[in-house]
């Protein structure tokens, strides 16, 4: 399985335009690969090639978010805490992850999932260049199309979406270890390629 399309906002990008992406919606979207995973990136000392672990999902995310986006896993779990995690399940279809970042103690909130699922849980998305737009009915329209055009090419879409928690927020989730899954940004979709078994294509 491999991730083989890339969205940000409505814009498809390709390897070769990744250095485009502002530095700070890059680092949200590989917080949102990094901590929201029950996968791993082990790098063996020996400088042989990265090992990776998990569901053939979450590997091909992983691997595509290290080798491409050159994210650093290991330098994102150290540089936050996390404070509680909603576990992938096949009747939401979703994970969510509730973090505080070290460096100045901003508390997030980052969810990955089916597409259309994520999709209903946002209220604004990220355009190519980073500026957060509202996502009303005709943007919404737009996105199910981009996500029902990846599917009719046979593709698995996966959504990710983020929201940093006002202050107000912060005490009354971290005690509750509540989630929230309301007035999220989408963050950018990825579309897997599954490629077939042998003998399926016969």
């Amino acid at each position: 399985m491999k991730v083989t399309k890339f969205w940000l906002g409505k814009e498809s990008f390709v390897p070769a335009t990744y250095s485009s992406i502002a530095p700070y919606f890059l680092k949200l979207l590989q917080e949102g690969v990094s901590l929201n995973t029950t996968g791993s990136a082990y790098k063996p000392a020996s400088g042989s090639e990265i090992e990776f672990s998990g569901s053939p999902t979450e590997q091909a995310i992983l691997s595509w978010a290290v080798l491409e986006l050159s994210m650093e896993m290991e330098q994102l779990t150290q540089s936050c805490k996390i404070l509680h995690v909603e576990a992938f399940n096949s009747q939401k279809k979703r994970s969510g992850v509730l973090m505080r970042r070290n460096a100045d103690n901003t508390i997030h909130v980052h969810w990955k999932g089916a597409a259309e699922i994520i999709l209903k849980m946002c209220s604004r998305y990220n355009d190519s260049s980073g500026i957060m737009k509202e996502l009303d009915d005709h943007e919404r329209m737009k996105f199910e199309q981009i996500i029902q055009g990846m599917e009719a090419s046979s593709l698995q879409c996966v959504a990710f979406a983020h929201k940093q928690l006002s202050k107000e927020d912060k005490e009354y989730d971290t005690k509750n270890k509540k989630i929230e899954e309301e007035g999220l940004t989408l963050l950018g979709l990825v579309g897997l390629k599954d490629p077939c078994c042998p003998g399926v294509r016969n």
